[in-house]
């Protein structure tokens, strides 16, 4: 008895090391949950940018080649986009305001107050596509957007349940499931307004900034996000959508003369709601830095750890700002 006693510790040692060396060895898609965020491998994380990256194309071909498609998405006109969703097992929740734009498919409305203002499918419980990009054919040929797509169960689950949220039409559910997933060994944080309180994660990241910040906003009127800009002494460079610009609200006025801020000078709306800190971490999705984004719009909001990712937006923020004023 006293030898069994004494092996119990080796044993337990042995079993440890034994688990630890399964997990370190788990194929690419096994996801691993931890105390605090949940560890994931997948592949590489799309990011593509309309206009020059036909948008309309990338989507329609994920619809394709799946299954089950759940959708919440604010505008639409793509009969393209239509005729894929008609040949899957589809799910769709719309803005109540912007209903007509769905004629001929099936749909549940939701918005009120604010907005129902995702542009986020969720393909067979495995992969998410978001960013700022509405599937109208202006938005795809005219305006300047983004579109991320990121093969990982933990973020679809996250985006399943607001998903479901929005479908079955439920008040403001808890908080994000798996806030922070560590995909490929970087940090992706997802965060869904108004629950959420996504200006508060943005300003997080902002905060954490020790050498550059550039973005590109449609509707900027965060008076808190500007004030922060202003405050932090690292350089700032900014684009803001000329039309948005012009609200009286718009932080372009409180930021123009002090950070080097300038105009869009594209021939449609700059749409992108983008934030990329210290050329390591992008802010994306359906989150305007606005009031009502944060605390009225059903909104999501990715922000992505990711140098890879970062000097992709860069290049897309470099091109825009060539040509703006």
């Amino acid at each position: 008895m006293k030898l069994t006693y004494w092996l119990l510790p080796i044993i337990l040692i042995a079993s440890i090391v034994f688990v630890s060396g399964c997990i370190r060895e788990l194929p690419t898609g096994h996801a691993v949950k931890g105390p605090e965020v949940v560890y994931e491998t997948g592949p590489a994380i799309q990011t593509y940018f309309c206009i020059k990256d036909n948008c309309e194309q990338k989507l329609v071909a994920l619809i394709e080649n799946s299954t089950n498609v759940d959708c919440a998405i604010y505008n639409m006109d793509l009969s393209s986009v239509k005729s894929a969703l008609k040949e899957k097992n589809y799910r769709l929740v719309v803005d109540v305001g912007e209903k007509d734009k769905f004629a001929g498919l099936e749909y549940v409305t939701q918005g009120g107050d604010g907005l129902m203002h995702n542009k986020f499918c969720i393909f067979d419980n495995q992969t998410v596509f978001t960013g700022s990009f509405n599937p109208t054919q202006k938005q795809n040929t005219v305006d300047d957007n983004n579109i991320v797509i990121i093969d990982s169960k933990y973020l679809a689950e996250n985006y399943e349940d607001e998903f479901n949220e929005l479908y079955y039409r439920q008040v403001s559910g808890p908080p994000t499931k798996y806030p922070k997933i560590i995909y490929n060994g970087e940090l992706i944080e997802n965060y869904f307004c108004p629950e959420d309180h996504c200006a508060d994660h943005l300003i997080e990241a902002l905060n954490s900034s020790n050498s550059e910040i550039k973005f590109m906003t449609f509707s900027f009127t965060y008076a808190a996000i500007g004030d922060l800009l202003l405050a932090k002494n690292v350089p700032v460079q900014g684009i803001f959508d000329k039309q948005q610009a012009g609200s009286n609200y718009s932080q372009f006025h409180k930021l123009n003369g002090t950070l080097d801020v300038r105009l869009d000078g594209g021939k449609g709306l700059l749409h992108h709601k983008v934030f990329i800190i210290d050329r390591k971490i992008v802010a994306t999705g359906s989150f305007n830095p606005t009031k009502s984004g944060d605390t009225k719009n059903d909104e999501n909001l990715l922000i992505i750890h990711s140098p890879e990712i970062a000097e992709k937006y860069l290049a897309e923020f470099e091109n825009l700002w060539n040509e703006s004023s």
